[in-house]
Parts: C-alpha cells; structure tokens; sequence
C-alpha cells in the first residue's frame, strides 16, 4: 500500500493505517500491573501486622533506635551512650524502659528519617521503609543471580520466614543489612569491587556480621583486594567521621567501653541462649560462654569454618585461572553464599532476627541444585526446617534457640561440599 506520497505504509492487519498491537510492550504493561498490586498488597499487609502490633511495641526493639534519634534531635549526641540519660528517654518517649541502643553512632542518624513523627506513626512508616528494603533486595537478587525467577514471588515467599517477621515486628535493621549485602553480591558478580567495598561499608551497623564477611573476600578475592579495601575504607572513614560529629571524638573510647559493660546493665539484650551461632551452641551446652573451655571450642570451630570458606575460595578461583572456559557463575555464588553462612556462625552477638540474612544463601544454594540429586533434597529440608515458624516460636520460648545453629551447620557443609563439586565437573569438562 502507498501513501498519496507514493511512500509506502507499514501494514497492518485491517490495511487501514493502524499498527497491530506490540505484544512486548502488552506483556511489559501487565508485568508492571503485577508488581504494582503485589507491592500495594504487601505495603497494606505490612501496615496491617504492624498496626496489630501497636499493642506490643512496649517490648519490641524499635524504641531504642527511636529514642537515640530524638537524642540527636535535642542535641544530647554526646550522651548518646549513657544509660541513664537513653533510659529517660525511653520513659518520656515510649513509656518505658528497656534495652539499650548499642549501635554506632552513625546509625542513629538513619532513624531521623522517622524520629520527627510520633513513636506509633514512626513505627508505622519505619515497616513501610523495611518492606521497600525487602523489595528492592527481592528484585535485585532475582534479576542479577535467579533468572529466570520472578522477583515477586520471590518477596512472597520471604513473608513466610519467621526471622523475617521477627525484624519486621521488632522494628529491627536486618532488612536493610540484607538489601546492603545483596547489592555487595551482585556488585561482585559484575567485577565492581570498589562498590561491593562501599555497600559493605554501608553495612558495619552490624560490623559483628560484615567484618567477618569483608575479609573473607578480601583474602580470597585478591585482584579485587585493593579496591574493597578501598571501597570499605572510606566508607568507614565517613562514617567514623559522623560519628565523631554526633558524639564527639571521645565516642572512639566511650562507646567500645559501653559494649564492655554492657553486660552488666539490666535489660542489657545479650542473650547467648537466644544465638544461632558457635556462641550460642556452645552456650547450650556448657551453660556459659566466657570460660576458657567455652572460648576454645568456639575459637575451634570458627578456625575450621574459616579454613573451609578459604578453601572453598581457592578451589573457586583455582578453576577460573586454569579453566575459564567452563566456568560457571554457580562457582562464585556459592562461594559467596558459603561466606555468608559463616559470617552468621563466628559472628560475635547474633539476634534471631539477624538470620533474615539466611534468604541469600538459601535461594541461591536452591538456584543451583541439582534436581532429584540427594543433596538437592537435603537442601530442600533443611530450608523447610528453617521455614518452620512454629519451630522458632518453640526454641524461642524453650530458651533454645541456639539449637538452630545445627541447620546452619549443615547448610554451611552443602555449600562447601557443592563448591568443591563444581570444581571437579568443571575439570571433568575441561578433560573433554
């Protein structure tokens, strides 16, 4: 068909000027449509379960970041590790007294965001900004590392895992830590080691989690060594330097003397019962976790979790130097995967809350199973065990939640064991 031009027109079905329908452009609409209403629907569930818990944010976490936010707004910075001067706080603010804000400085500043409205409609918006945390973090891990998975069925499914909703009930900051993590992860697996430094960085609220983690790869990933240094490097500096500016140059002895006494405070929060990890399993058994025989077995088990990690490293990076042409990206994400596990067990205080961080590995060890093999169904009751909620309530409540730290274990020794096997089919495929 020709224009009056003489130019020629694009067809169409009904040849009367009008271009069919671009079915990427319907399906784009429609992905979009989804994501919406999902996001809409969880916002408004989120909204439901924390005006539900309304009732119970008198025992929750929340008001101890708040009450250190409105520290800052009233200029007492330089108190901000006093425990009477928190506690007054605490009674004008939330109308009680409890456990004490034992976070850097810096982090205080993040609850600004929500420290100008009153402490219910803070808490409101301060679930509101942890679910949009979880999204972002959804999204990203399903489109870097878990393609073809759907990000949103993803985030559906998280709402089902009980640490998860003990941080969104707490009003906690381990979503945020695993957002931060993620993006490190993915960082990563595109070679932007001076940004996965920087997200890293971002997250040393939680130091007891992210030093662990920061120098396993930065023994392990030695061309990108000098950039996560870097990266993490100033960060910290930067934050150090805010905390210096909230609290004053003194904060450097202040708040280390804090963490040292803190023990002996009422209401201190330190609960080795309570801790998934070789400090809490070594707690349930021998009922203390300062003794010498205490220290060594955890110092024990933690020395083999590093050697394990390393090596699980070496055997990744060892296979890309010498054949890397059938490397996989399942070798790094593993890895990975595996160094998270053990930043969970060696790390030094542990919150059950503080296993929100278990998503990564756990979707990602479950990316890269192999179906109907033995440890693919091994993996998939140790998730179903983790999953359980009502197996949380029940540690919680026996004062044995430490025992949690044996499923760990074991996924800890299937991302180990799965490493080294890639690396044996990558030889084997080599050799063909």
């Amino acid at each position: 068909m020709e224009t009056a031009c003489g130019e020629s027109a694009a067809p169409s079905v009904d040849c009367g000027g009008v271009l069919p329908p671009d079915p990427t452009r319907q399906r784009a609409i429609v992905s979009g449509s989804k994501a919406v209403i999902l996001l809409v629907f969880v916002c408004s569930a989120a909204v439901f379960v924390a005006t539900r818990s309304l009732d119970l944010l008198q025992g929750t976490d929340f008001p101890d970041f708040y009450c250190a936010a409105r520290m800052l707004v009233d200029g007492h910075g330089h108190q901000l590790y006093n425990a009477e001067v928190q506690r007054q706080y605490q009674a004008r603010y939330a109308g009680r007294v409890g456990t004490l804000y034992i976070h850097p400085p810096f982090e205080a500043v993040l609850y600004l965001a929500v420290a100008w409205l009153p402490l219910r409609r803070a808490y409101l918006l301060w679930s509101l900004l942890n679910m949009a945390f979880l999204a972002l973090g959804a999204r990203r891990l399903a489109k870097e590392a878990l393609v073809p998975w759907d990000w949103r069925v993803l985030l559906a499914a998280s709402l089902t895992f009980a640490p998860l909703l003990l941080c969104l009930q707490q009003g906690q900051d381990s979503l945020l830590l695993l957002l931060l993590v993620i993006l490190a992860f993915t960082a990563l697996r595109r070679d932007r080691t001076l940004a996965a430094g920087c997200w890293l960085g971002l997250g040393l609220f939680k130091f007891q989690i992210v030093l662990p983690l920061l120098l396993v790869l930065i023994f392990t990933q030695r061309s990108a060594r000098s950039e996560l240094v870097k990266g993490c490097g100033l960060v910290g500096l930067a934050l150090a330097g805010l905390s210096a500016a909230i609290s004053g140059w003194s904060v450097f002895s202040a708040y280390p003397t804090f963490l040292v006494h803190l023990r002996a405070q009422p209401f201190a929060g330190i609960v080795p019962q309570a801790m998934a990890n070789f400090r809490g399993l070594t707690y349930f058994f021998f009922q203390r976790d300062q003794s010498l025989g205490a220290i060594v077995v955890v110092s024990i088990l933690s020395a083999a979790a590093l050697v394990t990690t390393l090596t699980g490293w070496s055997e990744s990076r060892v296979s890309a130097q010498l054949r890397p042409a059938v490397r996989t990206p399942s070798q790094f994400d593993l890895a990975f995967s595996g160094t998270v596990l053990f930043a969970l067990l060696v790390s030094y205080h542990l919150n059950p809350h503080d296993l929100t961080l278990l998503l990564l590995p756990m979707v990602v060890m479950l990316r890269h199973s192999v179906p109907a093999s033995s440890s693919h169904w091994l993996m998939l009751g140790l998730c179903a065990v983790l999953f359980l909620p009502p197996l949380h309530l029940f540690a919680l409540q026996a004062h044995a939640y430490a025992l949690l730290s044996i499923p760990l274990i074991a996924l800890f020794a299937v991302s180990a064991s799965w490493v080294r096997k890639e690396d044996r089919e990558a030889g084997a495929a080599r050799i063909r």
